[in-house]
C-alpha cells in the first residue's frame, strides 16, 4: 500500500487573544526603550557639530 507523505507534526496555534497579549508586551518594551532613548538627550558634541555645520551653511550662502 502507497503512503503519502508523513503527517507533520502538529503545533498548537496561539488564539487570538495570546497574540494580543503577545503584541501588546511587544510595544511595551519597544516604548520604553524609546522611552530611554528620548530621556539621554543629544549628546553634546553632536549639538556642536550640528552648530558648526549650521554656521559652514550660512556662510556658503553669502
Amino acid at each position: 500500500m502507497a503512503e503519502g507523505p508523513p503527517d507533520k507534526p502538529r503545533t498548537k496555534k496561539p488564539s487570538d487573544a495570546g497574540r494580543q497579549n503577545s503584541h501588546a508586551l511587544i510595544a511595551s518594551k519597544l516604548r520604553g526603550y524609546y522611552d530611554s532613548i528620548i530621556d539621554e538627550g543629544t549628546p553634546p558634541h553632536l549639538l556642536e557639530l550640528l552648530e558648526r555645520l549650521h554656521e559652514a551653511e550660512t556662510q556658503s550662502r553669502k
